[in-house]
C-alpha cells in the first residue's frame, strides 16, 4: 500500500514531529516530487513568518493580566 504525503504530513515534518519511518518517507516525497517540494517550501515560509511576528501587548492588558494573576 502507498501512502499519499499531505499537507498535515508536509506539516508535522516541518516541525519535527513525524516519526523516524514517516520522515524518511515524506523527505523522499519532498525529493521525487517538484509539487510536494513547493509545497513544504511554502509551509517552511509560513514557519518563518510566524515565528518572526511579535504580538505586543499594551500596558493597560498587561496590567489587567498581572492583576488577574
Amino acid at each position: 500500500m502507498i501512502k499519499r504525503t499531505t499537507q498535515t504530513d508536509l506539516l508535522s515534518y516541518a516541525y519535527n514531529d513525524a516519526g523516524l519511518c514517516d520522515s524518511d518517507r515524506i523527505q523522499r516525497a519532498i525529493d521525487g516530487d517538484p509539487i510536494i517540494m513547493e509545497d513544504f517550501k511554502e509551509i517552511i515560509k509560513v514557519i518563518e513568518i510566524l515565528d518572526s511576528a511579535k504580538p505586543e501587548i499594551s500596558p493597560e492588558s498587561m496590567n489587567r493580566i498581572l492583576k488577574f494573576c
